[in-house]
């Protein structure tokens, strides 16, 4: 189960790097404290909400919890490649709204929304919320203090590269899920 944890907490801490990297980028690093605050807020509460949702789902449905969780991170995964196709201007321009507290707060949500869904279909079996939250959140948050000193130092654009890599990594998790390895 610890090795599940970790797997999960590295795939959707894999999201924030890629995020904080652009950051990094857009020399945000009077915000950073401010950043990996907030993140780590919604890195440990969106879980924990996702895994109350998936486990009252799997008293509703209980003979579908092994592929509806495993789907759902697919389908993540898949759409996660898809939004690598945004533009660099958008997403430059997304990492200057992230100053405020307002914009750390709804790019927070949106980046966390993996996390709710991956809550979901954990919860569906049972693990241990708080556990799980937990990991996402010290995962998450370490990916993005790396990413932002990293994306900080080399000034570089990689949040395409990074966004590829996660969206194949959670649809590996959701194959591997799928196929009873994890």
């Amino acid at each position: 189960m610890l090795l599940q944890f970790l797997i999960v907490g590295l795939v959707v801490a894999t999201n924030n790097m890629v995020v904080a990297l652009a950051l990094g980028v857009m020399r945000q690093k009077k915000y950073r404290p401010r950043i990996l605050v907030v993140f780590g807020a919604f890195e440990f509460f969106v879980p924990l909400i996702g895994v109350w949702l998936g486990s009252n789902v799997a008293r509703m449905i209980t003979e579908q919890t092994e592929w509806l969780g495993a789907v759902l991170l697919l389908g993540l995964g898949v759409f996660t490649l898809f939004s690598a196709r945004v533009s660099r201007r958008d997403r430059k321009k997304l990492a200057s709204a992230v100053t405020t507290w307002r914009g750390l707060l709804m790019l927070s949500a949106g980046l966390s929304l993996d996390n709710l869904l991956v809550g979901f279909s954990l919860g569906l079996g049972g693990i241990s919320p708080l556990a799980l939250a937990g990991t996402i959140m010290v995962c998450s948050v370490a990916a993005a203090a790396i990413g932002l000193q990293i994306g900080h130092r080399v000034q570089k654009n990689y949040d395409l590269i990074g966004a590829l890599v996660s969206g194949t990594l959670l649809i590996g998790l959701g194959i591997a899920i799928m196929a009873g390895w994890l």
